[in-house]
């Protein structure tokens, strides 16, 4: 499901942005005519739905998402190998036993589970919120080493969209439980390699374990350590755990000569149970743990990655029932600034709907009654603020107003005379982040000589907004 919607997510993507050339209206119509033919559903099903209709049809040969997944799929595999390589080779040097001196299990398990338990503390920290200060600038660190950035950073270029390899909230969300996936499965292929390469030495050949230390380390805290270690396995498996006899008979100095018995050989090699059961335990099963979190994360994340695009917000508001006559066509211009901002989406009731005045522009009593005998839709909860509140003045403001409600339109009055300013597109930033990304914020520069908006001020507001880059903040049509 997830290699599916991925694709299907690449080319809805890749499609909407060369829709966005074709004129509002003739999106608006289409789009209108396939939303009424939709099931109720969530956003997904929706677009899915949509997606359906007025996708290209599918042909024999695969989209340019299918390729996109299915490089991802081959990324999978090509990390779990080398993983599983560089296990089966790491594990063939630490399990040799030439004869001379035991296999030290504190460097043995030291180097196959200590260091790669290091890694996990690590990776436990790339998932900590970046919001906690300096904490973002390490998170980035971690991840600029690790192979999965490498492996999404190469999916980017081949796919010309940031997907993979990136930081953020909505899209490069997705590029993170990615990188976390990515990274798992190249541990997942090092443990079994490592546990394959055990395994083999151990049937085809006597393995003998010890330990040994410069550090002055008594044989009970040794044994204590061991013990801790098989917490897990102790209950259900006692043939993997190693007592104090075995502990305090396994030291070796490697400036001892003297030959080991028969007896004392196959004492040294019933260590080995306890080895593979650490490995198991402590190596290969976080990973899995890990592996199974961050796919599921990475489902959640695929969902967002598509339905909080800014081009998918806009197509779901087109794909709502329409209320209000659109009036005629408004002609879409890109360039390096923006698009210009299109006409408002419908105001369905006013349980859903708040009203806010901008800079005293209007009365809450005009403001209500234009919406009324514009729209019909006298409004909902009330709200007036200016560029003097200031950033801390809005938040606070804005917070106690939002509470406790979970409003899907707010509706901004503005002079419509009067140019817009950067204070304003300050106080849309935080207005969005109070709102939140579903809301659809709606601004009406109102001239207040005739209680309706001029097309001069409509589009002198229209172009400053679509500079904006908020795909569901529109400009209420001229009068």
């Amino acid at each position: 499901m997830s290699d599916t919607l991925l694709a299907r997510s690449v080319d809805i993507l890749r499609w909407l942005e060369d829709d966005a050339d074709s004129g509002f209206d003739a999106r608006l119509e289409r789009d209108r005519q396939i939303g009424g033919s939709l099931p109720e559903g969530d956003d997904l099903d929706r677009v899915l739905g949509w997606w359906r209709q007025a996708g290209p049809q599918q042909a024999d040969s695969p989209t340019a998402g299918d390729r996109v997944a299915a490089l991802a799929r081959v990324a999978t595999l090509g990390l779990t190998l080398i993983g599983l390589l560089l296990g089966l080779a790491l594990g063939s040097v630490a399990f040799a036993y030439d004869g001379t001196h035991p296999v030290n299990v504190l460097a043995l398990l030291g180097v196959l589970v200590g260091v790669p338990l290091v890694l996990v503390l690590i990776t436990l920290i790339y998932l900590l919120p970046g919001r906690i200060p300096g904490l973002g600038a390490l998170r980035d660190s971690v991840a600029a080493i690790n192979p999965g950035r490498w492996t999404g950073a190469w999916l980017d270029r081949y796919a010309g969209m940031n997907l993979f390899a990136g930081f953020g909230d909505a899209r490069p969300g997705f590029g993170r439980w990615q990188l976390l996936v990515f990274s798992q499965w190249l541990a997942v292929g090092y443990f079994f390699g490592v546990v394959a390469a055990g395994l083999v030495l151990v049937a085809i050949s006597d393995l003998a374990f010890g330990w040994s230390s410069t550090l002055d380390l008594d044989t009970e805290s040794v044994h204590g350590a061991f013990a801790f270690l098989s917490l897990p396995w102790q209950s259900w498996l006692p043939g993997a755990v190693v007592d104090l006899e075995l502990v305090t008979g396994s030291r070796y100095y490697r400036l001892e000569t003297q030959p080991v018995s028969v007896a004392e050989a196959a004492a040294l090699g019933a260590w080995w149970p306890f080895v593979l059961m650490t490995i198991l335990v402590w190596g290969l099963a976080p990973r899995l743990l890990l592996l199974v979190f961050g796919s599921w994360r990475r489902r959640l994340a695929l969902r967002d990655l598509l339905c909080r695009n800014p081009e998918v917000l806009a197509l779901l508001d087109r794909l709502r029932p329409p209320h209000v006559d659109f009036g005629p066509e408004l002609e879409e211009e890109f360039g390096t600034a923006g698009r210009v901002k299109a006409a408002a989406p419908p105001l369905n009731s006013a349980d859903d709907t708040g009203v806010l005045v901008w800079n005293q522009s209007v009365t809450e009593e005009s403001a209500r009654r234009w919406l009324t005998g514009r729209l019909s839709v006298p409004g909902g909860p009330f709200l007036s603020l200016g560029a003097r509140d200031g950033s801390e003045g809005w938040a606070a403001t804005l917070g106690e107003f939002l509470q406790g409600r979970a409003l899907k339109r707010l509706v901004i009055f503005s002079k419509g005379w009067e140019p817009p300013l950067l204070e304003f597109s300050d106080f849309l930033d935080a207005l969005r982040a109070s709102i939140g990304d579903a809301a659809t914020i709606v601004v009406v520069p109102i001239n207040t000589r005739n209680d309706g908006i001029e097309p001069e001020d409509r589009e002198i507001w229209a172009e400053f907004l679509g500079r904006h880059g908020d795909a569901r903040l529109y400009v209420m049509d001229a009068t």
